[in-house]
């Protein structure tokens, strides 16, 4: 018995040194990561506290447009992309997770 433990042992540290160890989910944000868009879609991409905000601005701006009237859905899709830009900008910055994490955080605000 000590010996068929010993060898499904052996078995999972040759498995584990082929394989590597467990790959850690990749963040879901809002948008398709196989077509991000620059450094800043790429960090997003990459950084599971910011999809999550991704995914819930997202949630937040669907609910948004549905109670806005008509007459101001397209000033409102208008204000998105410009915050969009706005947040792509952070690129230039020495800190730009905590750039890209503000700009969330003060959109959600916003909305």
């Amino acid at each position: 018995m000590r010996g068929r433990s010993l060898r499904g042992g052996a078995l999972a540290t040759i498995l584990f040194a082929v394989s590597g160890p467990p790959v850690a989910a990749a963040a879901n944000p809002s948008f398709d990561c196989d077509r991000a868009k620059g450094e800043i879609e790429t960090l997003i991409c990459g950084d599971d506290e910011l999809a999550a905000l991704d995914v819930e601005l997202a949630k937040a701006f669907a609910a948004a447009m549905s109670r806005a009237p008509a007459s101001e859905v397209s000033l409102l899709r208008q204000d998105q992309s410009q915050w969009r830009k706005s947040r792509n900008e952070c690129r230039r910055l020495d800190d730009i997770r905590g750039c890209t994490l503000d700009a969330y955080r003060k959109r959600l605000s916003e909305l």
